[in-house]
């Protein structure tokens, strides 16, 4: 069965869109906000099983208030107009162009009259029960693929055929390996020539792959099993548009407490030994004689392992922890924050197996028969997060096991739900399970402290994970060639909405890292929002930042630059927890019309101000930097200034990490390092770059922790004006909001600028609201 709409023979108005019915079938057309429109298919004989729509509706949500729009007709078709969108409908075929500001930018008929590919956007494939729908959509020669959650290799995936399907993936190659443990049905689409940017958001649990440009030239395509075969288009006039648009149809990402951007140690070494409290303790001391700020320890799954060598949920190993409930209280009292490793595998050597399977918790075959795959230690169920009681049981686990003792965090593992019969109902919607898991551990946070953030991390997600959980790229490998790549698919994350995203340090699988190696990763986390060392090594030899005694010092001056940057890091987290903005950016996103910016260049920005350019190559010494079109470009290292257009080669030795400040900016700088006890920095620099003209910065700040209300947090804006002519410039400072009055009490702010400028001030934050700061100079 090969099945396509045909020509169109009419329309009728329809839930505030258009349905236009053809001779298989019909299309509706529904505009939904201002720049984004939803197309769906439906062809005749064939009825999408309602716990497949069902699912698909929970991937979004939009407010359902019919947009002003307008049709027309044509000889050819007709043609929808609601703000600068112009949707056409052709009478043959049902062929969509979609124009913005009069400008094509999708769809349209693909190839040329002497070329024979199909000339339907959508067909229906398969037999009863494997019905497959394919979306084919034109390709020019410029057009450049991002997003689809975690993928390796360039972040422009043009010419790559893709699998979205959740997989456990140790020791992956970021070079190549597909698939991998994250899938987001989201496609950026950006053609430099035209300066467009699309996104395009498939709604559906079951999309199989998105071939980009490898089978043809001509057209790419989405391949979907089941239905219902609809996708958004979301329209804008940058890449940023587009991920608001985005968001706003799976939700933006929650905003993690202050403390996880900190520095943590993790290794399933620690829990894997029969002492592996005194080795916890052990770190926990080691990290305060070598004096490192140390936020906590990410704690690995061996506390859960039997004597028989099975990990049970929930069921802590008493040899290794004879009283976890003290053991965990006295590292909060402390002030460590904790995350422990869970997984939704029952096994069936599990004391509950039966009791659960009884209580109907299990994902069910479609004989209502709980589903049994081979799981980390054996055959196992897993838990159904779809069924409220069986969430309801998992959230009291998680507040008597964690939460209940001081444990802040919960961190989802193995959560891929990898099954291996793809005629299940339960295979079909198997991706909404990693995000309802997410959700739970979410939700159980909340409950037991309403008015803090949740802090939960997932190695497994879908469309919509990042409204409960953090992520990482998973179990990488231990060498250089995944340090370059991991950078790229972070990018690939954050360009799926995903915008908190770190990587092991290091290395998790593999031989043990190089000191060189350990050293880089350690810097190139300077600027990024996870800043974990985590590893697995046969040898039992953990990786730990004093590891190597000869470059100690260098990771723990990469540490405490993560620390000082704090104020800014966690200002842009906030930004992009509001906006769906990514922290780690493509420049050739960013300043598409600067054209020596490819995809693969290895520097980045990191929020709106720095532009980070670390080292990722084995025995580089040297790093060649192109600095962006249309800016100016601060190096705080050197304290030059470099103009947008210049190239460089700057020496880069084993204990240099590059990085610039955007000239226009403020950057908000700790001048302590230490634990991140609150958002209240004590010792609060802001450092101004000044550029010709006005610029404006807001810098929030709370206590790190609390829930958003009112009375959480303060703003201030710095308004900053400049004049290179007469060389004067003058800062200006007003509290917007002041929210927490006690907080800006016995603090203090210093205001400084770059070499060659004279002028700031050191002010009493009490004092600081109205306050005028003038400043004269020239960069040096």
């Amino acid at each position: 069965m090969r099945i396509s709409l045909g020509n169109v023979k009419g329309y009728f108005l329809k839930d505030g869109g258009y349905r236009f019915t053809a001779e298989n079938g019909t299309l509706d057309v529904i505009p939904v906000a201002n720049g984004i429109v939803l197309f769906e298919y439906n062809v005749n004989g064939y009825t999408v099983p309602q716990f497949l729509n069902d699912s698909s509706d929970s991937l979004f949500t939009f407010n359902n208030q019919a947009i002003r729009s307008a049709i027309s007709d044509a000889s050819d078709g007709w043609a929808i107009t609601f703000g600068d969108t112009t949707v056409q409908v052709s009478r043959d075929n049902a062929v969509v162009t979609v124009l913005h500001d009069g400008i094509p930018v999708h769809g349209g008929r693909a190839g040329g009259k002497d070329t024979v590919i199909p000339q339907s956007q959508f067909h229906l494939c398969g037999n009863h029960g494997s019905e497959t729908g394919s979306f084919i959509f034109a390709l020019e020669p410029t057009d450049h693929f991002y997003g689809l959650g975690d993928k390796t290799g360039s972040p422009d995936h043009r010419g790559k055929r893709l699998r979205l399907y959740n997989k456990d993936a140790l020791g992956y190659d970021a070079s190549f390996s597909d698939p991998l443990y994250k899938s987001v049905p989201f496609i950026l689409r950006q053609n430099r020539k035209t300066r467009s940017c699309t996104g395009l958001y498939f709604p559906e649990t079951c999309v199989l792959s998105a071939d980009l440009g490898k089978e043809s030239p001509f057209y790419w395509s989405m391949d979907i099993m089941g239905g219902p075969f609809r996708y958004f288009l979301i329209l804008g006039d940058d890449y940023k548009d587009i991920l608001k648009g985005y968001c706003s149809l799976t939700g933006f990402a929650s905003f993690p407490p202050l403390y996880s951007f900190g520095y943590f140690g993790s290794s399933m070494n620690y829990v894997e030994a029969w002492d592996a409290q005194a080795r916890i303790l052990r770190f926990f001391s080691d990290v305060e004689s070598h004096d490192l700020p140390c936020e906590g320890m990410y704690v690995s799954s061996g506390y859960l392992k039997s004597d028989e060598g099975f990990r049970h949920a929930f069921m802590w190993n008493r040899r290794k922890f004879p009283d976890p409930g003290s053991f965990l209280d006295d590292l909060s009292k402390r002030g460590y924050h904790l995350t422990f490793n869970i997984k939704p595998g029952i096994l069936k050597t599990h004391p509950w197996y039966e009791e659960l399977k009884q209580k109907g918790y299990f994902i069910k075959d479609n004989d209502g028969k709980p589903v049994v795959e081979y799981f980390w230690g054996g055959d196992a169920s897993f838990i159904d997060f779809t069924n409220s009681e069986a969430v309801s049981w998992w959230k009291s686990k998680l507040k008597d096991s964690y939460l209940d003792h001081g444990v802040e965090g919960i961190w989802n593992d193995n959560n891929e739900f990898e099954m291996s019969d793809p005629e299940m109902n339960a295979y079909k919607v198997r991706t909404l399970y990693p995000v309802e898991m997410a959700r739970a551990s979410y939700e159980a946070c909340l409950e037991k402290n309403p008015s803090k953030r949740s802090w939960i991390y997932s190695r497994s997600g879908y469309a919509g994970m990042q409204r409960y959980a953090r992520t990482w790229t998973g179990d990488n490998s231990s060498d250089f060639r995944t340090l370059k790549y991991n950078q790229f698919q972070g990018i690939s994350l954050g360009l799926s909405g995903i915008p908190f995203v770190g990587h092991d340090l290091g290395g998790f699988y593999g031989p043990e890292p190089s000191a060189e190696l350990l050293v880089r990763c350690a810097q190139s986390a300077i600027f990024q929002s996870r800043f974990v060392i985590h590893s697995w090594r046969e040898n039992d030899e953990p990786t730990e930042p004093w590891k190597f005694n000869e470059v100690f010092p260098l990771i723990k001056q990469a540490i405490a630059d993560h620390y000082r940057h704090m104020p800014y890091i966690y200002n842009e987290a906030r930004k992009a927890s509001l906006t769906g903005v990514p922290l780690e950016r493509l420049l050739c996103l960013e300043y598409p019309s600067d054209p020596a910016l490819e995809p693969e260049s290895e520097q980045f920005m990191f929020g709106d101000s720095v532009m980070k350019a670390p080292v990722l190559n084995e025995g580089q010494v040297t790093k060649h930097v192109h600095f962006p079109e249309g800016e100016n470009w601060y190096s705080p290292k050197l304290g030059t200034l470099f103009k947008g257009g210049e190239e460089i080669d700057l020496e880069a030795p084993l204990h240099t990490s590059w990085y610039f400040y955007k000239a226009g900016s403020i950057i908000p700088r700790s001048l302590e390092v230490s634990r991140l006890s609150t958002g209240f920095f004590r010792s609060l620099e802001m450092m101004v770059v000044p550029k010709n003209g006005t610029f404006t910065y807001q810098y929030f700040e709370d206590d790190g922790v609390s829930v958003a209300m009112p009375e959480s947090h303060n703003i201030w804006v710095f308004t900053v004006t400049y004049s290179g002519g007469t060389q004067t410039g003058e800062i200006r400072v007003e509290c917007t909001h002041l929210g927490r009055k006690d907080s800006i009490e016995g603090r203090e702010v210093r205001i400084t600028l770059p070499p060659g400028f004279e002028g700031g001030a050191a002010i009493e934050m009490d004092k600081l609201d109205g306050a005028v700061i003038s400043f004269s100079g020239l960069y040096r």
